[in-house]
């Protein structure tokens, strides 16, 4: 009977040590905090993945910069030295040197998350794709950072000419920097690891960023104002290096792509980030006492006025295809939902 047990045992250890051995680790880094929105949205990425493996995945997540700045990051996704990763979209259009990426976060492109969505989901994730995959990167899904605003430490934003002369912080790609340029400001590129560190010591002036992401890392407790100017929606995207997606065998492959539930997990995800925006606003004026002001349909005419450089620019380094597309599918939704 002891013998029996002793090789019934060898077999389980056995059988364990195989399936521990077969497990692959995966590598996801992101500069989103923990403990927020955006790591729940990851987390059902994730959930999903390991489930549809059968456990041949496992994820160990990286977040808040411990890997670098997006930009380190993403280079780091096409060269296969990181596995996987969430970032948004403006540092992927920098990293790898596609500038199509910055199609999405033109000034004052769109109106509402339903454009965003209807544009992203249905209309820009195979050819974004495709860039992506000759730069050695897989998009698996978009998510989001939201709608951006203007943190500001000595004075509110109103109007275009409050921003002259401020040196902003301005994310590393070419949309924003011609955006500050636009409206007479000075834009400092500064990755989000080294940003905190920058208002604190008054190497910029304030900032633009999404409420949610400012209380998530901190800045908004350099700031006395905030300015509801929702003047970009910023993407996020969930990405897979090749040079890994390609040593997985085919069932592995399938579940990092979650075809099936790719738009579902990603609406999902969104929304975890949308659905706390006005809590967030109400936190930064009660938590942080900072003022918050909302401009009014004038006041985002006469910035909208302001930046129609950032397009002509802008028109210059995104292909004609690409920015027609959106243009135009653009006028589309809008008008068939006027009918």
């Amino acid at each position: 009977m002891n013998k029996y047990f002793r090789y019934t045992l060898i077999i389980i250890l056995a059988f364990s040590f195989t399936s521990l051995f077969a497990q692959t680790k995966v590598r996801f880094g992101s500069v989103i905090p923990k403990d927020s929105p955006w790591e729940m949205g990851i987390n059902d990425y994730i959930k999903e993945v390991e489930s549809k493996s059968g456990s041949a995945l496992k994820f160990r997540t990286y977040l808040g910069g411990q890997m670098g700045g997006e930009v380190e990051m993403i280079k780091g996704l096409a060269m296969g030295t990181l596995d996987a990763g969430a970032f948004s979209s403006a540092a992927v259009a920098e990293a790898l040197d596609i500038p199509e990426f910055q199609v999405f976060e033109l000034p004052f492109l769109f109106n509402n998350n339903e454009e965003v969505d209807f544009i992203l989901d249905r209309i820009m994730f195979e050819p974004m794709a495709e860039l992506l995959k000759k730069k050695g990167v897989i998009l698996i899904m978009w998510g989001t950072n939201g709608w951006r605003g203007f943190g500001t430490v000595d004075k509110p934003v109103k109007k275009p000419s409050d921003l002259k002369g401020l040196k902003m912080r301005s994310q590393e790609a070419d949309v924003y920097l011609e955006f500050y340029k636009a409206l007479g400001a000075t834009p400092v590129p500064i990755a989000t690891p080294d940003v905190l560190v920058s208002l604190k010591t008054g190497m910029v002036d304030g900032f633009d960023q999404t409420p949610i992401f400012s209380v998530s890392v901190g800045w908004a407790t350099t700031v006395k104002y905030f300015t509801v100017s929702n003047h970009i929606y910023q993407p996020g995207v969930i990405l897979v290096s090749k040079k890994f997606y390609d040593k997985l065998n085919e069932s592995s492959k399938k579940a990092c792509l979650i075809q099936d539930k790719r738009i579902e997990i990603s609406i999902k995800s969104r929304n975890y980030v949308r659905n706390d925006n006005d809590e967030i606003l109400k936190s930064l004026q009660n938590d942080f006492n900072v003022q918050v002001n909302y401009l009014d349909a004038q006041q985002i005419n006469e910035f909208k006025k302001s930046i129609q450089s950032v397009y002509k620019v802008m028109t210059g380094k995104i292909s004609e295809d690409i920015m027609s597309q959106v243009i135009n599918e653009l006028k589309k939704y809008r008008m068939n939902k006027l009918k």
